[in-house]
Order: structure tokens, then C-alpha cells, then sequence
């Protein structure tokens, strides 16, 4: 069901007194009887809008301003390194005693980008009328993380919001510092490979052609590489290789859609963890993210059977989401943390000996948070070796490439010095 605001009654003129300026907004919302509603309302403020909604008998879900004919096709992607520098500039206003609204009315006025500037806004209106920071961050999840909230919903509770904000920036700058290393050491492989790929391409298509010309006019036989090489350039060209190519290039677009769906992408993180060298840095990093979240939240005070939801929702790896998941019911049934997460296989011997050892001293958190330490270090060693693994195999290929094609052209050029008689 859809509803729309009518417009206020205009106010009666004023001499001197100009009428604020009216903006107009599109909300969701939800009526007394629970029931779905949209629409679009004029007023001054986004707050000033949620406000008249709110005397309408609406509880106001979403909220955004429209402006003009301006049709948001995608939204601005906010990235994470802004939700890293406003943790730490939280945590530093409120630990100099500045009052939250204010803080969040500077980070607002401050923000460079233009979606987090009004997501900030929003959210600034919404504790202003007196919604909790985690319940108003809530609403726009698709910008901070699931742990965001556990976090800061505990530290409300317990009045240490500086501590929490702190807790977060230095998570996500290990999060961003880790997958910067994870790409920079990727970056270098990839271009090889591009390249491989590019010269023979290039080889194949351009050059072989020519020279297959040059030595027909000859009329003298050809050793077998060399024919191998025309070959594979004449299939290329022709309307078989033409075909083959479009169906090669739909395939790997049919496959970049279904890695997309749950199932697809559920199957590639199965097969992550089958795959030699990449199922090492899979588990290490599945491990490291799911053992630091946890830790950060049991030390915010959060109990354990309300940490695990939270933890298991960041794990990267959707194998470790589902047996995860189904973890949890052996430790609701009391049958501790240890052995139901021994029993998904997931992760590795000293991980489950850290937990064992947390759990019979009363420090779960400082165990998770050594094994977060120890396997974010064993991830940049698994990294650098896969990389290591990469290179090389990138250049074998290329000089097989390469090596294959000299081979061809020289003895050709042998063949017909031996064949013919100048």
C-alpha cells in the first residue's frame, strides 16, 4: 500500500516574517497496525518531516530528501576508510568531553562525501529525538557493519562510548590494512597475466598470418611446430574461432552471474577451501576476522550467545557462515564454546586449544584476541607465498609462450634454408 502527504496549509503572510524554505522529502514508514507505507511529504527538515509524520500516527522507517527531476540510479558508495575516520574522530570528541550531538553535527558539516554527509544528518536528527546511536546507525547497515552496532549498544549501556569508537577504528584499520596487502600483492601477478594473455592474442591474430604468407611462397615443407603454430592462427580467423570466442566470452559472463547468486557464491567459497595455497589464506582469514570481532565484543561487555550472531555475520566465507550457525545451538544447549566450533572443521588445532584455554581461565576474549594476532600475522606469510607461487607460474607461462613461437619461426626459417635452392 502507498500513501502521500498532502502539502501543509500555507501560513497566513507575514510583513516581515519570510516563511522557511520547504524541501520535499520521500519517506517509508510504518501506521499504528504495522503496515508498510511511502510516500512524500514537504517541510523544512528532514526532522521537521519525521516529526509531522510522527503526528500522523506514522513511525518513520527511511527518509530522504528529493531534489528536482533527480533520479538516483545507484547510490553513492560510502567507503570504509570514512566510517574508519569517523570512529576515530568520535572517539576523540567524546573523550574531550564534547556532547554527541555536537560531535556528530561537526562530523556532518565536515563530511566529504555526499551520501555519509546525509546519512550523518540522519542520524543526528534521530538522537536528537531521542534514538539510541546504535538504533539510528542500524538503519543504514548497508554502510556500518554488523559490529558496529553490537559494539556501540553495549558501550551505551556502560557509558564507555570513547572506548568503543577507539575499539572500532582500530579494527577497521586492521581490516583496511589487511586487504590493502592482499591487493598490493596481487596487483603484480594480475598485469602479468594480462600481458601473457595480450601478446599472445596479439601473436596469434597479427603476426603469424604474415609470416604464413611469407613462407607458402616458397612451396617448402614446414617442421611440425611451425605447422602447429598456423594452425591455431588459421582457426583463430576463421567463423569457427569467431563462435568459439563468443561463446567462451558468454560463458565467463554467465559465470561472473551466477557467482553472484547465493548458490554461486556459496559453491566458490567451497571451492576456496579445496584449493591448494588459497584455501590457507581463506581459513587464516576467516579465522582472524571472526576471532577479532568476537574478542571486540566480549570486551564491550557483550555476552557470548549474543557475540556469536554478530561474528558470524562478518565472517567472509560462507562455509563458515553456515556451520557456524549451526554451531550455535550446541552452545546454547551449554556445551561450551570449544567443542562445537572443534566440530565444524573449520578452523585450525591452535584456534580451538586458545579457546580451551579461555575458557577454563575466565579470559576467552585475551585468547581470541592472541589467535586473532597470530593468524592476522600467518595471513601476510600465506599472502606473500601465494604470490610468490603466482610470479613465477606467470612466467613460465609467457616464456613457454614466447619460447614456443621462436621455436616455430626458427625452424622454418632452418627448413626452408635446407629445402630450397637459391
Amino acid at each position: 500500500m502507498s500513501t502521500t502527504a498532502t502539502e501543509p496549509a500555507k501560513a497566513p503572510k507575514e510583513a516581515k516574517t519570510k516563511a522557511p524554505k520547504h524541501a520535499k522529502y520521500s519517506y517509508e514508514a510504518e501506521t499504528i497496525q504495522g503496515e508498510h507505507v511511502k510516500g512524500t511529504i514537504q517541510a523544512p527538515s528532514a526532522n521537521a518531516a519525521r516529526n509531522e509524520l510522527a503526528i500522523q500516527g506514522l513511525r518513520v522507517t527511511k527518509i530522504a530528501e528529493k531534489k528536482g527531476l533527480q533520479v538516483e540510479l545507484t547510490k553513492e558508495k560510502v567507503p570504509l576508510v570514512d566510517v574508519m575516520h569517523f570512529s576515530r574522530q568520535m572517539a576523540t570528541f567524546l573523550r574531550a568531553g564534547v556532547p554527541m550531538t555536537e560531535a556528530l553535527d561537526n562530523l556532518r558539516t565536515d563530511a566529504t562525501n555526499k551520501r555519509f554527509k546525509e546519512v550523518l544528518g540522519d542520524v543526528l536528527d534521530r538522537v536528537v529525538a531521542g534514538r539510541s546511536v546504535a538504533e539510528s546507525l542500524s538503519l543504514h547497515a548497508d554502510i556500518f557493519p554488523t559490529y558496529f552496532m553490537a559494539l556501540l549498544g553495549s558501550a551505551e549501556l556502560t557509558g564507555a562510548m570513547d572506548e568503543a569508537f577507539d575499539q572500532l577504528h582500530g579494527y577497521i584499520r586492521r581490516d583496511l590494512e589487511l586487504t590493502r596487502a592482499v591487493r598490493k600483492a596481487l596487483i603484480y601477478p594480475i598485469i602479468l597475466l594480462v600481458v601473457s594473455l595480450l601478446v599472445v592474442l596479439i601473436i596469434v591474430v597479427f603476426a603469424i598470418p604474415r609470416f604464413a604468407d611469407f613462407f607458402e611462397g616458397f612451396g617448402a615443407e614446414l617442421p611440425l611446430p611451425t605447422r602447429m603454430l598456423m594452425a591455431i592462427a588459421h582457426f583463430v580467423g576463421s567463423p569457427a574461432g569467431a563462435i568459439t570466442g563468443i561463446v567462451l566470452l558468454v560463458g565467463a559472463f554467465a559465470l561472473v552471474l551466477y557467482v553472484r547468486t547465493e548458490k554461486g557464491r556459496r559453491n566458490m567459497h567451497a571451492l576456496q577451501l579445496k584449493t591448494p595455497l588459497i584455501s590457507t589464506v581463506v581459513t587464516y582469514s576467516s579465522t582472524e576476522r571472526f576471532t577479532r570481532v568476537l574478542a571486540a565484543l566480549l570486551d564491550a561487555g557483550v555476552p557470548l550467545t549474543d557475540a556469536l550472531p554478530t561474528s558470524i555475520d562478518c565472517a567472509n566465507n560462507l562455509v563458515y557462515k553456515e556451520r557456524l550457525s549451526a554451531s550455535m545451538e550446541g552452545v546454547l544447549a551449554g556445551r561450551g564454546f570449544a567443542n562445537p566450533i572443534a566440530e565444524t572443521e573449520l578452523f585450525p588445532n591452535a584456534v580451538i586449544q586458545m579457546v580451551r584455554v579461555g575458557e577454563r581461565t575466565g579470559e576467552l576474549s585475551d585468547q581470541l584476541n592472541n589467535a586473532a594476532g597470530f593468524y592476522e600475522e600467518e595471513l601476510s606469510y600465506a599472502v606473500d607465498k601465494l604470490t610468490a607461487w603466482f610470479e613465477p607460474i606467470m612466467m613460465l607461462f609467457i616464456g613457454s609462450v614466447v619460447g614456443f613461437v621462436a621455436l616455430a619461426m626458427v625452424s622454418a626459417m632452418y627448413g626452408i634454408y635446407n629445402q630450397v635452392d637459391f
